[in-house]
């Protein structure tokens, strides 16, 4: 692991644009931070370096956010924390996604001081 305050950072999110954003927020914010458009790139990743923190987009081809979960559960117990995003917000796949083991839900757009909250913990 890296030091207390600089995390090393996946990303999956599957809209370039987004993703790009994504990186370069964390890197500005001290973090070190890789991103990936597909759940099943970001686990291949995740299973072969270290990682800190895992920030996944709910939906996305290939490999959704909640079935990296459940490969990271499945392959990599100790694995880093999940947080989940999402453009699709309700309230039962928040709640099926904390019952799964997520850090959280959130939903999109998002403040990243709430992402910061997180890494710091």
């Amino acid at each position: 692991m890296l030091d207390k305050t600089r995390k090393k950072v996946v990303i999956a999110e599957d809209e370039t644009t987004l993703n790009e954003i994504y990186v370069e927020i964390l890197e500005d914010l001290g973090h070190e931070a890789v991103g990936f458009e597909d759940g099943a790139t970001a686990l291949d990743y995740i299973l072969k370096n270290e990682v800190d923190f895992v920030v996944s987009d709910l939906k996305m081809p290939i490999m959704d956010g909640l079935t990296l979960l459940k490969e990271l559960r499945k392959r990599h117990p100790s694995h880093p924390p999940v947080l989940i995003i999402t453009g699709y917000f309700n309230p039962q796949i928040r709640k099926d996604a904390l019952e799964f083991g997520v850090v959280d839900l959130i939903s999109k757009p998002f403040d990243f001081e709430k992402i910061s909250e997180y890494l710091d913990r």
